[in-house]
């Protein structure tokens, strides 16, 4: 026998091994219920929940960020992103100008994160 023909008898087998491997994934699934759907359903759903698990919370806390922002009134006692803590003494759409121990500082609107 020479190389050519092993090289024929090899891809000979490695066809019907093939074949046989496909005829019993095919049996195999036809025992499991939904087939390919069903892995496809639970992947939907499970990023769905992941989903609802990592976003949602993170919208809830901007919306009452949000909200206590438009609250911000002239004299509020506040503390800012970098720990700044101050008295609004003038605040308009995009800044407010916080009264500190040393004097007046102004700052972006949305830097302010708590009132106290």
């Amino acid at each position: 026998m020479n190389i050519f023909e092993n090289i024929v008898m090899f891809a000979q087998e490695a066809v019907v091994s093939a074949t046989e491997t496909s005829a019993a994934v095919d049996e195999a699934q036809a025992g499991v219920p939904g087939g390919p759907m069903s892995n496809i359903l639970i992947w939907v759903l499970l990023f769905a929940g992941l989903w609802f698990l990592m976003f949602m919370p993170q919208r809830k806390r901007a919306k009452e960020q949000k909200k206590m922002q438009d609250s911000l009134a002239v004299g509020d006692q506040v503390v800012t992103a970098g720990g700044i803590y101050g008295k609004i003494v003038s605040i308009d759409e995009k800044t407010a100008t916080l009264e500190v121990a040393q004097g007046r500082i102004t700052f972006v609107r949305q830097q302010i994160v708590g009132k106290l």
